[in-house]
């Protein structure tokens, strides 16, 4: 599913808040974690993570860009392309907006200049938890025992269902702990952390209902963004810190 049907399917049975630019700007803040897809005038498509660390309030906003070699730079990033940006705000909400770029500036880091587009920004909230099915490997982490390794079945905004083995420890309702994810290739840090709030036998496994706590959420609800359906179930699909190629425009 491309991503931009994907998000248009997450937003489906929420609410959709439209926004002007410099309202999601602010909704954002500063020194967060964005995703941006940039189209050339010849339809190719390039994606990265970046950094948002700011913007005048009125016309333009900037960003920080991972590692990118001088062909990227070059191909990706003329003077007019369109993009489109989003990134989850500090309460969990979904914000999208677009831009053109205006210009890199070299320095200790390199800047992208984005012009914004002042219509079409949206905010969506994701406390409603839809869940989504996905196949994560993942370390569950308790205070003085032993990591265990773990699956995740199905994923959402809230909590996750995940299983082990049932060898071992078995974990009581009420504890709390955290999860990291093992097959990402994200440099930020992505653990999560929660409170069990069940765990069954079920087929030599032991399955657990976990839910995240306040201050994990807006970090799950960024997962959720990067989550890619490929027919049968949600993959985590995060860009490398070089970026990459897309197939949609989101």
């Amino acid at each position: 599913m491309p991503r931009k049907e994907q998000l248009n399917a997450i937003e489906k049975n929420q609410e959709v808040i439209a926004l002007a630019v410099t309202q999601a700007i602010l909704k954002l803040g500063v020194a967060t974690l964005v995703r941006v897809h940039i189209q050339t005038p010849t339809k190719a498509l390039f994606r990265f993570n970046g950094l948002l660390i700011g913007s005048d309030g009125q016309r333009f906003c900037y960003l920080q860009l991972p590692k990118l070699s001088v062909q990227q730079k070059k191909q990706y990033f003329g003077v007019g392309y369109s993009l489109r940006l989003h990134g989850v705000s500090a309460d969990g909400s979904l914000i999208r907006f677009g831009g053109k770029v205006q210009g890199l500036m070299e320095a200790h880091h390199t800047l992208l200049c984005v012009e914004l587009i002042r219509e079409g920004a949206s905010e969506t909230p994701l406390r409603q938890d839809k869940r989504f099915n996905v196949d994560l490997s993942a370390l569950l982490t308790i205070d003085g025992k032993p990591d265990i390794s773990v699956t995740i079945h199905d994923f959402s905004v809230g909590g996750c269902l995940f299983s082990y083995r049932a060898v071992g420890l078995q974990l009581d309702e009420a504890q709390t702990a955290s999860l990291s994810l093992t097959d990402t290739t994200a440099s930020q840090d992505m653990g999560i952390s929660g409170v069990i709030m069940n765990c069954r036998l079920m087929g030599g496994r032991y399955h657990c209902g976990f839910q995240f706590d306040e201050r994990s959420k807006s970090r799950s609800a960024w997962l959720v963004t990067n989550l890619d359906y490929d027919g049968g179930q949600y993959r985590l699909s995060m860009p490398h810190n070089d970026g990459e190629l897309t197939s949609s425009l989101s």
